[in-house]
Formats: C-alpha cells, sequence, structure tokens
C-alpha cells in the first residue's frame, strides 16, 4: 500500500525534487503543501479519549463541542422593560466582613464621629430606592399607609395621648383598636375639603358628561377614611334595561362598553386641559374606569360609567346600624393589610366593599358571641384567625345573607324550579371561579350578598 509519508520524508532530504512536484499523482504529494482546514489539535493527541471507555469518550467530545458553540452573549444596556436589582454586598457568597484596624485612643475620642462613618452613611442613604418612594407618596398622599420596608419609619400617632392600663390585655387592645379608628377618621376641615373637590369636579364636567357625577364608594357607605379614594360614578341610561322588560340584556356587553370608554374620554381630555391633576389614565380592565390624582390634596379620583349608585352601599350602611364593631374592625384590618402592601385591586387583592363584606360575613356568623363594650380585641382576633386559619378562600366562597361558607359540594346537584336565588347566584360565581381557575386566574376569595 503506498502513502504519502516516505515521500514527504524523502522530499525533505532531497529539496531537488521538489520540482518534480507537478508530475506526481495527488494522493502521494506531501500533507504539508494543503492548506490546513483545520488548526486543531488532531484526535490522537486530544485527552478527550479514554482508551477504555467509549461512553465516556462520548461524553467528553459532546461537552467539547457544546462549549465550543454556545455561549452567553450578555447586552450592554438592558432590554425595556427589565429591572435588575442590586445585590447588597452582604448578600453576595463571596462577601466576608472587613474587620477595622483598632485606631489609638489619642486619634478618635468616643464623642469624635468616625470620618468613615459619614461615607458609608451616605453610601447606604443612596442604596434607599428613592424614586419608589416618591412615588408612594405621590399615589397615595404624604400621610398615606406605607408598606414596610419602605425606608419610613414605624410610628404610633394615635396612641400619643392615650392611657393604656397593661393589667388586661384585652381592654388594651379594644382602646388600641378604638384610638386607630378615630386618627383615621375624616375630620370636619378634611370633610369640607372633600366636599369642596366633589363641587369643583361637578362643576368642571358639566358641560362635558350629561349627567353630574355623583359620590359612590367609601365616602357614601360611611366607611371612609382619611386616605380612601374619592370615587365618582357616571350616570348613563340604557333604554333597553329599562324596568318593564322582563328580560334585560347584560349592562357589560360590548356596545355599552365602548359608549363607556367614549364617556370616560372626554372626561379624560376636561381634566387634563387643567393643571390640578396628575397621572389622568383610563384602566384597561373589563369594567373600564378613569383615575387621576388631585395635586392640592393628593386624593385619587376614580370615575366609573353605570346606571345607578351600586346596590352594596345601602347594605353596607344598613350593616353599620346594625353591627357598630363594622367600622373599626374594617378600618383595622384594612391598615393591617396595606402595611403588608396586601390591599387593592393595584395588589391583586381584596378591595374596600368585599372586605367590608367580609367582616360583615364574620359578625353575623357570629352573632352575640361577643357580648360587653370591650369586645373589639378578641373580635379582631377572632376575625384573623377565621379567615386566617380556617378558611380556604382559593376555594370556598362566603355568603352573607344567610350568612356562612359554600363550595361545589354543598350546592345541590341538580338544577330545578326550588332553587332559591342565592342558591343560583353562588353557583354562578362558583363558575366563574372555575373559569378563573382554568385560566391560571385565581381570584383571592369570593362573596355573595
Amino acid at each position: 500500500m503506498v502513502t504519502s509519508t516516505p515521500v514527504s520524508f524523502a522530499l525533505f532530504k532531497c529539496p531537488k525534487t521538489v520540482m518534480q512536484l507537478p508530475s506526481l499523482p495527488l494522493r502521494i504529494r506531501p500533507s504539508h503543501l494543503f492548506r490546513p482546514f483545520h488548526s486543531s489539535v488532531a484526535v490522537a493527541k486530544t485527552p478527550d479519549v479514554f482508551a477504555n471507555s467509549l461512553r465516556k469518550t462520548l461524553e467528553a467530545h459532546r461537552s467539547t463541542n457544546r462549549s465550543r458553540l454556545i455561549r452567553k452573549i450578555y447586552p450592554v444596556e438592558d432590554p425595556a422593560g427589565l429591572w435588575r436589582p442590586e445585590i447588597p454586598s452582604k448578600s453576595r457568597a463571596d462577601y466576608q466582613p472587613t474587620v477595622e484596624p483598632a485606631l489609638p485612643d489619642s486619634e478618635y475620642s468616643p464623642d469624635t464621629p468616625d470620618p468613615g462613618s459619614k461615607r458609608r452613611q451616605k453610601k447606604r442613604a443612596s442604596l434607599v430606592d428613592i424614586p419608589s418612594h416618591q412615588s408612594l407618596i405621590s399615589q397615595r398622599g404624604e400621610d398615606a399607609i406605607q408598606p414596610a420596608g419602605t425606608g419610613r419609619p414605624a410610628q404610633s400617632p394615635w396612641l400619643t395621648n392615650l392611657e393604656l392600663s397593661r393589667a388586661n390585655a384585652e381592654i388594651t387592645l379594644d382602646a388600641e383598636i378604638r384610638a386607630l379608628h378615630q386618627y383615621l377618621s375624616l375630620r370636619a376641615r378634611e370633610r369640607d375639603r372633600v366636599e369642596k373637590l366633589r363641587t369643583e369636579v361637578a362643576s368642571l364636567l358639566k358641560t362635558v358628561v350629561p349627567h353630574a357625577p355623583r359620590v359612590i364608594g367609601s365616602h357614601c357607605t360611611g366607611l371612609v377614611l382619611a386616605h380612601s379614594d374619592l370615587d365618582f360614578i357616571l350616570p348613563y341610561e340604557d333604554p333597553s334595561r329599562s324596568l318593564e322588560r322582563d328580560r334585560r340584556p347584560s349592562p357589560t356587553r360590548p356596545q355599552i362598553q365602548d359608549a363607556h370608554i367614549r364617556l370616560l374620554r372626554q372626561v379624560q381630555r376636561a381634566l387634563q386641559h387643567t393643571d390640578i391633576f396628575d397621572n389622568v389614565k383610563i384602566s384597561d380592565k373589563r369594567n373600564p374606569s378613569l383615575s387621576a390624582r388631585h395635586r392640592p390634596t393628593g386624593l385619587l379620583l376614580q370615575f366609573y360609567c353605570g346606571e345607578d349608585i351600586p346596590a352594596i352601599t345601602e347594605y353596607l350602611q344598613d350593616y353599620q346600624a346594625e353591627y357598630p364593631a363594622l367600622r373599626p374592625l374594617y378600618a383595622v384590618t384594612r391598615t393591617l393589610l396595606e402595611a403588608r402592601g396586601l390591599f387593592g385591586s393595584s395588589q391583586a387583592s381584596v378591595g374596600p366593599d368585599a372586605l367590608a363584606m367580609l367582616v360583615v360575613a364574620f359578625l353575623k356568623m357570629n352573632h352575640g358571641r361577643f357580648p360587653g363594650p370591650n369586645s373589639l380585641g378578641d373580635q379582631f382576633l377572632a376575625l384573623l384567625q377565621f379567615y386566617g386559619t380556617q378558611v380556604d378562600l382559593k376555594s370556598v366562597g362566603v355568603a352573607v345573607d344567610p350568612p356562612g361558607l359554600f363550595s361545589t359540594d354543598m350546592l345541590p346537584v341538580a338544577r330545578g324550579a326550588d332553587e332559591t336565588a342565592h342558591q343560583r347566584g353562588q353557583r354562578s360565581l362558583i363558575n366563574v371561579k372555575r373559569t378563573a381557575a382554568g385560566k391560571l386566574n385565581m381570584p383571592l376569595f369570593i362573596f355573595v350578598l
């Protein structure tokens, strides 16, 4: 068998014969005259070859090939919408605490501040998320309840002039809840300012909307707090839903939704032409709404479209007369959720009316259980235990009238003419819950009046 190796060796020994190479066949020309296609090391010399294991050799070659083909590319700038949080140095794996050398007593006295401490404090202050803190203030007002961890120190101003007796914990907790409720309630000056703002909004929209906006929400139900939003409803007549008709179409059908959005856009343009409102925008929810921030007071205004004031307003007014503990329990529970960033639709959590109904359902299910004038503390602890440990709000619904809990297993299997109105409502809510679960949009809870 003829190979090129002996010929190549002979040519190196006899340089004069190189001129005769073109006449040689291609397969016996010396290999050093060909342009190398790869500059890699020969396979026989690679360390990825295991003489006694074919499997290890293949795995080593696959790993080498992958390392040559796959490599991470990091962009110079982060793409839009991506925010990379800064990891503190103390939380990193390679962190090692620095040991500062002890200074002589003559150089720094105990009363003399360390020059490096000011630099460290300034550096730590620069790490605080100042834009996010300012956004919270602009969204909720300077005196709003903020979630824990925003850099604001813990305060208890409602306990300033309160004399507490530590002998009885139940009486002490009752007094603290009442003091918090009184502290968060609207003052007379604040009520006058809200009334003046309502008049200004009505005057501004007089030529924009066919009917004057009406106040709804907590300012109408009586469960208002000092930082509660100011909600308006823009009355919109729907002739197809006349009370004289037996069967009325849905109030959220597409043509009505489009009409509501057109009306909200007119209000949006009117508010944007003034300099006393900020962040005027329309939400893209199923039930559209318009929000705007009032600059002088910091209050958030919400505008909705509908036929009339919601029926839940009258229910909540009646429940407050029946259960005096509703308002303080609602105030302290809402404050607890707000302090943890778990309140409101913006946090995908419970809203004001729904939270009030949860408290009402608890009070009705425990009617007569807490007698005595100083029982707010016991009721509050029982409320937290009931909804925190005894009820799974992701799988169970809460009914207010008649009070109780319901689920799919509790409803009758077959529908019939004997099915009551509240059972039909519960079945409808269960179906909504099932649809939401199928879309991986699990609601926090469901309740029915």
